[in-house]
């Protein structure tokens, strides 16, 4: 509702509004991520400092496994 960098483009049918999850539940494995290249992963977090440092941490472990 409140997030204009997911609603404008959403407005001009850039993209569908078929979200399957929450990050929460991306971060704690209850939702996949991307499972393949083509696919996007918008993330928003209306200015959650928890929620960046969550997403952070996530990505870094991800990261360091490669």
């Amino acid at each position: 509702v409140e997030s204009g960098d997911f609603l404008i483009p959403l407005r001009e049918g850039l993209f569908g509004e078929d979200i399957s999850g929450t990050l929460g539940e991306l971060l704690l494995g209850r939702k996949p991520g991307r499972t393949s290249p083509e696919e996007i992963t918008v993330y928003e977090s209306l200015g959650l400092a928890v929620e960046d440092i969550a997403c952070a941490e996530a990505l870094c472990r991800s990261a360091a496994k490669l």
